[in-house]
């Protein structure tokens, strides 16, 4: 791989393996999940033909009985994947609360896996992947499936001499299958005072020092310890004083440290006291390129993304052809299109603007991107409420869909998940476009600065921790469909944008009104109530906090704002049911 001065895009150039090596990584998840996807596919259409298990649906006590098998079986692997991944550890307090926010989607897959597997259903299968959501989620997964594939004979053959996505795509892949072997072992073991010029205690150990990933010593008595016996010239000899806790060694990745990339059966130690030491060695391993763990994620992201409008249909088909027709009308609009065009060309252009941070610049990216996303998507939505419900209300349109046997909430609660598909599918394809230029803007400060980047690790690490500020700004603009369709269903389009905008302020405003509310002048704190008690706390769902301290937002949050989106979402749908039941439409 070459280094050169040349334009980033136009000359093979290691920045461009550290700026891809990340997009190829979630390309990777996406094939995944894509395959996932056939796989699923294939099983479903097997199962809607056997007789007993396609019936299950349809009859309402084995439908019961069997959705909660089902939920409790996901519960269980949802359990077991937070073993895992919490190092074999399994904590109630800890883990409960999780488990918690878990059940309702647990329960909803577990309920609607049975209703996909229905024999009535077994026509419409095969049609919802090329319609609607789905046909666009086909598009992106074989756009990053092919981008996948390809990244291993340009790996192979360097690129042909003109880019290289990725340097090692096969030891990345042995990586993810190494991830279920992730472990940590304490041993312990009595080491008696050691003679002088002694080459060391063997203490055994199993691991390879290419997945080791840290060793933590205590011992009673002083000892230095060696991956290799012991002598005067050895270069790398930890020792550890029994006045430490606990001593750590991290080891590096180029395998040039105390442990090289090999396999290790003993590591060696000698005892420097006059008692015997009783020593405690804690080994650490996992996976060399520890990064593959966003791969299971988002395949399964992908996986919920398809199956939802498919048990969406499957159960609700009313409410699923509605959404269907306004999700191909908002999709179809000009704006739609112009939204993702301004939207694209302002995160491209975006890196090259000077934001003079001390170094910073990539924070005031990834905040700008959001609010840019955030404030977009918004405006799309409340466009789309109104040109789909209000105006369809005005021009006697709604009169005409519910003149057949569609019933007014089946109407709204269509135009609500048409909506609202409309807006998933604008932050996925603005999304993962942003994911892809934050992975490049470390690549372009390096360049700028004059600090060359030594691995693709910074750009995966900026890259993947925008996720969740992206998913927040999604659930924040669900709320604002919800809302929007409700004040859709009474006023017109200048109406809902001036309400939906007085509720963007005043929701991002909240947490201020409220701790104004201290001083106890009574307007303060009736106002600060009122707020807060109506309007949604959008600041719920701002990352900035995250982004200027760089750390990431947990689960358990992204799992609280999620419960939270739907239960303000429900209030405001039954709103505007209220507002819609006894509406004359004529």
């Amino acid at each position: 791989m070459i280094e050169n001065s040349l334009p980033l895009i136009l000359a093979q150039d290691i920045r461009v393996t550290y700026w891809l090596t990340p997009v190829w990584i979630l390309s990777a998840g996406i094939t995944l999940g894509f395959l996932l996807v056939l796989l699923s596919y294939l099983k479903i259409s097997i199962l809607q033909r056997i007789p007993g298990i396609n019936s299950v649906a349809s009859k309402r006590g084995s439908f019961i009985v069997g959705g909660i098998v089902l939920t409790l079986v996901y519960l269980g692997c949802y359990a077991a994947f937070l073993y895992w991944v919490q190092a074999f550890t399994f904590d109630l307090n800890r883990d409960l609360q999780p488990m918690l926010y878990m059940l309702p989607v647990c329960a909803l897959f577990g309920f609607g896996a049975w209703t996909l597997v229905a024999k009535k259903f077994a026509g419409e299968f095969s049609s919802q992947f090329n319609e609607g959501l789905l046909k666009w989620l086909n598009r992106i997964c074989i756009a990053f499936t092919i981008f996948f594939v390809i990244g291993f004979p340009l790996a192979k053959f360097n690129g042909f001499g003109v880019i290289e996505p990725v340097e090692e795509p096969v030891e990345l892949m042995k990586s993810l299958a190494r991830l279920p072997f992730a472990t940590s072992v304490t041993d312990s073991m009595t080491i008696e005072p050691s003679e002088r010029n002694h080459a060391g205690d063997q203490f055994p150990v199993n691991f390879h020092g290419r997945e080791l990933k840290g060793i933590r010593i205590n011992s009673t008595e002083p000892i230095e310890v060696a991956a290799e016996p012991i002598r005067g010239d050895l270069l790398y000899i930890l020792r550890v004083d029994p006045s430490e806790e606990l001593r750590s060694y991290s080891p590096r990745s180029d395998g040039q440290g105390m442990f090289k990339h090999e396999t290790y059966n003993e590591i060696y130690i000698n005892n420097l006291g006059d008692e015997p030491a009783q020593v405690t060695v804690t080994i650490g391993t996992g996976p060399f390129y520890s990064e593959v763990i966003v791969i299971p994620i988002v395949a399964a992201i992908v996986l919920l993304t398809y199956l939802l409008p498919l048990m969406l249909a499957s159960a609700l088909p009313k409410i699923s052809a509605i959404a269907l027709s306004t999700f191909k009308t908002e999709v179809s609009q000009p704006l739609f299109l112009l939204v993702i065009l301004v939207g694209a060309a302002f995160i491209v252009t975006a890196i090259y603007i000077p934001y003079n941070t001390f170094g910073e610049d990539i924070k005031m990216y990834k905040d700008s991107g959001l609010n840019l996303l955030r404030v977009m998507a918004i405006f799309t939505a409340v466009w789309a409420a109104s040109k789909s419900v209000a105006e369809e209300i005005e021009g006697r349109t709604a009169l005409t869909v519910l003149s057949k046997p569609v019933s007014r909430r089946q109407f709204i609660l269509g135009k609500f998940s048409g909506i609202s598909m409309s807006v998933a599918l604008l932050f996925l394809l603005l999304g993962l476009w942003f994911m892809i230029w934050v992975a490049y803007k470390p690549v372009y400060d390096g360049q700028e600065a004059a600090n060359k980047l030594r691995d693709w690790a910074q750009p995966f690490t900026e890259s993947f921790n925008i996720a969740p500020g992206l998913f927040l700004c999604f659930l924040e603009i669900v709320i604002f469909v919800a809302i929007s369709v409700a004040i859709s269903t009474r006023m017109g389009i200048l109406a809902n944008f001036l309400i939906c905008a007085s509720i963007y302020v005043l929701g991002h405003l909240t947490p201020m009104i409220v701790q104004s509310s201290v001083a106890q002048f009574e307007p303060v704190v009736v106002f600060g109530q009122l707020v807060s008690t109506v309007f949604p706390v959008l600041d719920h769902f701002d990352i900035q906090a995250a982004i200027s301290r760089n750390t990431s937002v947990p689960l358990a949050y992204l799992a609280e704002m999620l419960v939270y989106t739907g239960l303000y979402s429900t209030v405001a749908m039954l709103l505007s049911l209220v507002f819609f039941e006894d509406r004359d439409l004529a």
